[in-house]
């Protein structure tokens, strides 16, 4: 991926989105762009991931050193930046301190700004990116997207990636690597690396598909836990049909693996918060999130824990429990019953 020029030029920026070498390619470009190597031991601060925004003003706030023009601050891990404060109602946008807006709406002079989020910030009215000053940010070319690509979009780049292999990609093939990939563009991108070490004739049919990401259950878990956490049931309920047929014990197995996780997080935190914890590093050290993660604890799990309460949690945790026995009980027979029914529950409560 080749970060636009014009969002180079920019010396405040955001790259948002899930391509993580994208992501990668695009930092190091605006690095080369804004940062002088000689320099950048006194001009370049990393912030830690996960720093709150006082944080972020102390170090813009810095004097550059004697003899360099500006200086240079990188936020390797912002999401937790985009997440709604505690208590706020769920159809009021993103509010940053006044302070911080201020200095968004007006970069001051000698001092350049990138932040980084892992995953895609939501546009839109109500959303982190749909009011000032990102609105503002976006209309100048200095918010890229390296996330998931727009449904309309997958094809062209499946097409866009073959091409760079010197693949010929059948449209058969091209539209179960649709259903299969998504628009995850770091996946099909290895995916199409695994195709040209695969294909001897440099043709990419739909057999070959078949066989090359019968595999990738994994990926699939992931996706299967995101549709019922964002009440996608029939979407879930796909995913889990494609998983058990592809491998019935291993695939279940993961999923409820995965569900119970999840699940089992946001118990841990009920239960925290039942005994008086009220402080998010004490919340999130209940939970054992690791630092990487620590801002899923304000953005999924906290809302979640809250709204489904100690009670209804434990409830729903003995469930993924019964369900694993079950699938166990159930492996010679294949039955889709307990994790089609757990999938049901899952999305309905963690939506309620």
């Amino acid at each position: 991926m080749t970060a636009p020029t014009a969002w180079l030029e920019q010396p405040f920026a955001l790259v948002h989105g899930e391509d993580g070498d994208g992501r990668r390619e695009a930092v190091e470009a605006w690095k080369r762009k804004h940062v002088d190597p000689e320099w950048a031991d006194f001009t370049l601060t990393v912030c830690s991931e996960g720093c709150p925004w006082p944080e972020v003003i102390a170090a813009l706030q810095e004097a550059a050193p004697l003899g360099a023009e500006a200086r240079a601050v990188i936020l390797p891990a912002a999401d937790n930046l985009f997440s709604k404060r505690r208590g706020a109602a769920k159809d009021k946008k993103q509010d940053l301190p006044e302070p911080v807006a201020a200095l968004l709406q007006h970069p001051p002079q000698g001092v350049k700004l990138l932040i980084v989020a892992w995953n895609t910030i939501p546009a839109g009215p109500g959303n982190p990116l749909g009011s000032k000053p990102w609105t503002d940010w976006a209309k100048a070319g200095r918010i890229l997207k390296v996330g998931a690509l727009e449904p309309a979009e997958i094809g062209g780049f499946l097409q866009e990636e073959a091409r760079r292999f010197g693949l010929q990609l059948q449209p058969e093939a091209a539209e179960m690597l649709k259903e299969r990939l998504g628009g995850n563009v770091g996946i099909i991108k290895r995916a199409m690396e695994v195709f040209d070490l695969a294909s001897e004739r440099r043709v990419v049919s739909p057999a070959l598909v078949e066989v090359m990401t019968y595999r990738m259950t994994d990926q699939r878990v992931f996706a299967w836990s995101e549709a019922w956490q964002k009440g996608q049931l029939a979407q879930a309920l796909k995913i889990l049909k494609e998983c058990q047929e592809d491998d019935f014990e291993k695939s279940s197995l993961m999923l409820v693996g995965q569900a119970a996780r999840e699940l089992g997080r946001v118990a841990a935190l009920a239960q925290a918060m039942a005994f008086g914890v009220k402080k998010e590093s004490e919340l999130a050290q209940a939970v054992q999130l690791p630092p990487n993660q620590a801002w899923l604890l304000g953005r999924t799990y906290l809302p979640t824990a809250t709204r489904m309460g100690l009670t209804r949690a434990r409830d729903l945790f003995r469930q993924v429990v019964q369900c694993e026995r079950d699938i166990k009980g159930t492996a010679l027979s294949k039955s889709p019953t307990p994790l089609a029914d757990l999938t049901v529950r899952l999305c309905r409560e963690w939506n309620r």
